[in-house]
C-alpha cells in the first residue's frame, strides 16, 4: 500500500518537473505582498483571493491602451502611482495621444524604472470607437481553454468509507464526491472589447456523478441533487461601442465610488498611496466565486460628460433555512446567507441554492478631468425572510426580505491633491461615509489622511470599502500613511491605523479599540532587484478565553512582526528570493514567538520552452499560523497558512509543448515536527506530513 502511495508521488513529481508557471518579466514582489497581508488580517477563511491574482494576471494578456481611461488600472495595481497617473493624462490633454513608449520619458514624475515595469502591460492604439464587422470578430478573436485538477494526496477522515447504517444516523459524517478539485475555463476576446467566456468548477469533496452517492444519502438527499459540475459561470462582456461603454451579461462584478454602497466582489486594498478608487465600473465576472457575483445584465452608457449604469441580476443563493411553507414547501424564513460555496456533505448540500435573491439598481455620474460626482441606488430582494440568531453583538444585522442602500460618492483632483469620499445609508436609515484626501508636496514624498465612520446598524450585502474587517459597519477610524522616496531607488512607507468598535462583535463582547501599524523600507536598484523590510505591530481587543467566569471580559492581544525579503535576479534565467519572518504575540499575560525562514529559485530562459520554481521553507508557529504567499500555476493564487513546526516545499514549474499548449503542475509536502495528526473534523489527516499536487493544461488558438 505504501509503495503504491510513492508511486503516485514520484509520477506526479515527473510530471511537475516538465509542467508550468507562466513568470512575468515584471517584478511583482510588491503586488503579492500587498495580497499577502490582505489574506493575514481577514477574518473570512474562505476568500477568494484568485480573483485579484486573476485582474492582475489578464493585464499581461491584454495590454492596456495608454491613452484609454482603463489606464487607471496601473495605478490601482501599484505599478506607478495615483501622480504619475495623473502626469500621464495630463500630458496627454496638453500634447495629444501617445504614439511610441519613448514618450513616456518625457513625462514628469515617470522614471526609468516605471516605465520598465509598465511597458509590457500597455499598448498605443488611439482612444477611439472601434467599427468592425462579424467577419472580423470570427477571423481575428483569441481563444484559450484552461483545464486543472489539484488534489491533497493524503486521505481525509471525510474519504472513509462509512457503514449504511451509520450514515442513517450521521448523515454528515463522509464528503459526497472525490476528493479532487475540477476547473474548466474557456475564454474568448476581440481586441479590449469583446469578451465571452464560461467557468465549470467541483470543489474538493463534492460530487460530480450523483451514482456515486450511497443509496441512504440519496434518499435523504431527495430532490436536492444537481447534474455534472457544482459551479457554473457564463459572461459576455462588450465595451467601447460607440455611446456603449460597457455591455455585461452573464455573471459579472460592479463597484461604484470607493465601494461602500456597491462593491460586489473583492477589491484591492493597497497602502503606501491614496487609497482613491477610479477603476472599471462594470466588469466581467471569471473566477470560481461561488457568492460575491451578480448574474443577470448590466450596462454603461455614455453621453459627454454624463455615466448612466443599470443593472440587474437574480441568481439563487445558499442559505441555511429556519421553516418552509407547508404546502409548497418553499423555505419562508432562513437564519444566514451562505457564502462558502462548498457543498460537500448532506448538510451543505441541502443549503445550496434554497432562496433566490435579486438586486436592481442604477448609477449615475457626471466626470470632467478633474472632477466627478456620482449617485447610486439599488434594492436586494431575497424570497424568503432573513432572520438570524438573536445575539447581542448581532442587534443592528440585517434581518428582512428587501434592502434599499443608496449614496453619493465624489473625487475631486487639483493639481497633486486628491479630495475623495463617499457617503451612503439603508433603509433603516443606517449611515456610513468615508472621506479621503492625499496630497503630494514634493515629488518626492506623498500623504494620505482617510476617516471612515461606519454605524452599527448600516446594512449592505454588497460592499467592499476600506474597512479592518471583513464587512463595513461598526467601525471609527482614521487612517494615515506616508511614502517618501528618500533617496534613489530607496522607498520608506509606513501607516498607521487608529480604530474603534462602539458596538459588540462576535470576538469582543463589549465596545472595543485598536490601533495597527506598519512600516517597510524599499530598496529596488534595478528592475531585476528587490530588498525590504518590514515592521508590523498591532493591538487589539479579544474576549478573554478564561472559560471559568460568566461574563466574558476584553484582553489587549498585541503582535509584532518583523519581515526581511530579498529578491535578485543572477543572470537572465536564475532568481533567488530569502524571506525571514519572525512574530511574538503577547495575549492574557503570555509571550508566544513565531517564524519563518524561505528559499525559492527560480529559473526561465527565454530560449527555453520549460521554466520552474522551487521552494524550501521551515516554520515553527506556537499559536496561530503564519502566512506566506506560494508561486502557483497560471491564474491561482496559493497563500500557505503554516501552523505549528515543521517544514515546507514545493516546486512548480511548466512547458510549452507545440506552440499553443502550455502544461503547469505543482506538488508540494508539508512535515510536521509536533504533530501525528492533521487538521480537523472531516478535513483531519492522520500522519505527520501532508501532500498536495495540481496539473493544469492550457490551450490558445
Amino acid at each position: 500500500m505504501e509503495d503504491d502511495i510513492m508511486s503516485k508521488y514520484i509520477v506526479l513529481l515527473l510530471l511537475t518537473f516538465s509542467s508550468v508557471y507562466s513568470y512575468t518579466q515584471i517584478n511583482n514582489d510588491l503586488i503579492i505582498e500587498q495580497i499577502e497581508r490582505m489574506t493575514e488580517g481577514s477574518e473570512d477563511e474562505y476568500n477568494d483571493y484568485s480573483e485579484l491574482v486573476e485582474t492582475y494576471w489578464s493585464l499581461t494578456e491584454n495590454p492596456i491602451n495608454v491613452n484609454s481611461d482603463d489606464i487607471d488600472q496601473l495605478a490601482e495595481f501599484k505599478f506607478i502611482s495615483i501622480y504619475q497617473l495623473e502626469s500621464i493624462k495630463n500630458y496627454r490633454r496638453n500634447y495629444g495621444n501617445f504614439q511610441f513608449v519613448e514618450e513616456l520619458s518625457e513625462v514628469e514624475g515617470l522614471d526609468d524604472l516605471s516605465i520598465e515595469m509598465i511597458k509590457p502591460l500597455i499598448s498605443f492604439e488611439k482612444n477611439t470607437k472601434y467599427d468592425f464587422k462579424f467577419s472580423d470578430i470570427l477571423k481575428y478573436g483569441r481563444n484559450k481553454m484552461l483545464m486543472e485538477v489539484n488534489q491533497c494526496l493524503n486521505k481525509k477522515k471525510g474519504y472513509i468509507d462509512v457503514d449504511d447504517s451509520l450514515l442513517v444516523q450521521k448523515p454528515n459524517s463522509i464528503y459526497l464526491g472525490s476528493p479532487q478539485k475540477l476547473y474548466l475555463r474557456y475564454n474568448y476576446s476581440f481586441r479590449n472589447n469583446i469578451e465571452a467566456g464560461f467557468v465549470m468548477e467541483k470543489d474538493p469533496g463534492e460530487y460530480l456523478f450523483k451514482n456515486d452517492i450511497p443509496d441512504t444519502l440519496r434518499r435523504l438527499i431527495g430532490d436536492k441533487y444537481y447534474k455534472g459540475f457544482d459551479f457554473y459561470s457564463i459572461h459576455i462582456f462588450i465595451k467601447n461601442l460607440s455611446f456603449l461603454e460597457a455591455l455585461a451579461i452573464g455573471d459579472y462584478k460592479i463597484s461604484f465610488g470607493q465601494g461602500l454602497t456597491m462593491g460586489s466582489g473583492m477589491a484591492f486594498i493597497s497602502r503606501g498611496g491614496t487609497l482613491m478608487r477610479r477603476s472599471k465600473k462594470i466588469t466581467p465576472s471569471k473566477s470560481a466565486n461561488e457568492a460575491y457575483y451578480l448574474r443577470g445584465v448590466a450596462a454603461t452608457l455614455k453621453y459627454l460628460n454624463l455615466e448612466l449604469s443599470i443593472f440587474y441580476s437574480n441568481k439563487n443563493s445558499d442559505a441555511n433555512v429556519l421553516t418552509y411553507d407547508s404546502l409548497s414547501e418553499t423555505p419562508i424564513e432562513i437564519r444566514s446567507l451562505q457564502q462558502t460555496g462548498l457543498h460537500r456533505t448532506y448538510n451543505e448540500l441541502i443549503c445550496r441554492k434554497t432562496i433566490n435573491q435579486q438586486l436592481y439598481g442604477l448609477n449615475m455620474s457626471y466626470r470632467i478631468s478633474n472632477f466627478q460626482l456620482g449617485y447610486t441606488i439599488h434594492q436586494t430582494r431575497l424570497s424568503a425572510e432573513l432572520n438570524p440568531v438573536s445575539n447581542v453583538y448581532n442587534t443592528f444585522n440585517f434581518r428582512g426580505k428587501s434592502l434599499l442602500n443608496q449614496g453619493l460618492d465624489f473625487y475631486y483632483i487639483l493639481r497633486k491633491m486628491f479630495l475623495y469620499g463617499e457617503i451612503a445609508m439603508s433603509d433603516n436609515r443606517g449611515l456610513a461615509g468615508l472621506i479621503g484626501f492625499s496630497f503630494q508636496p514634493a515629488g518626492y514624498i506623498d500623504f494620505t489622511i482617510l476617516y471612515r465612520n461606519y454605524a452599527k446598524d448600516y446594512q449592505c450585502l454588497y460592499s467592499n470599502a476600506f474597512s479592518s474587517g471583513s464587512n463595513t459597519r461598526n467601525e471609527e477610524g482614521v487612517y494615515f500613511s506616508m511614502a517618501a522616496s528618500i533617496a534613489p531607488q530607496w522607498k520608506f512607507i509606513t501607516s498607521v491605523d487608529f480604530l474603534k468598535n462602539d458596538w459588540l462583535k462576535n470576538t469582543a463582547y463589549a465596545p472595543s479599540h485598536g490601533c495597527e501599524f506598519d512600516s517597510q523600507l524599499n530598496y529596488q536598484p534595478n528592475n531585476n532587484t528587490l530588498m525590504f523590510i518590514e515592521y508590523r505591530n498591532y493591538d487589539k481587543m479579544k474576549n478573554a478565553s478564561d472559560a471559568n467566569v460568566y461574563q466574558k471580559y476584553l484582553v489587549h492581544e498585541r503582535s509584532n512582526m518583523f519581515r526581511l525579503h530579498v529578491s535578485y535576479t543572477i543572470n537572465d534565467y536564475l532568481t533567488l528570493k530569502n524571506r525571514v519572518e519572525y512574530h511574538f504575540k503577547n495575549q492574557e499575560n503570555e509571550k508566544y514567538d513565531s517564524y519563518l525562514i524561505y528559499q525559492d529559485v527560480q529559473y526561465k530562459k527565454d530560449d527555453k520552452p520549460y521554466s520552474f520554481a522551487f521552494r524550501y521553507e521551515i516554520f515553527d508557529s506556537e499559536k496561530g499560523s503564519v502566512y506566506t504567499y506560494e508561486s502557483d500555476v497560471l491564474y491561482a493564487f496559493a497563500v500557505s497558512g503554516l501552523s505549528g513546526k515543521g517544514i515546507r516545499t514545493y516546486l512548480v514549474g511548466k512547458v510549452e509543448l507545440f506552440k499553443h499548449i502550455q502544461i503547469s503542475g505543482k506538488i508540494g509536502f508539508t512535515f510536521y515536527d509536533d504533530k501525528n495528526m492533521i487538521g480537523s473534523g472531516l478535513e483531519t489527516i492522520e500522519k505527520s506530513w501532508r501532500s498536495d499536487a495540481k496539473l493544469q493544461i492550457i490551450w490558445s488558438f
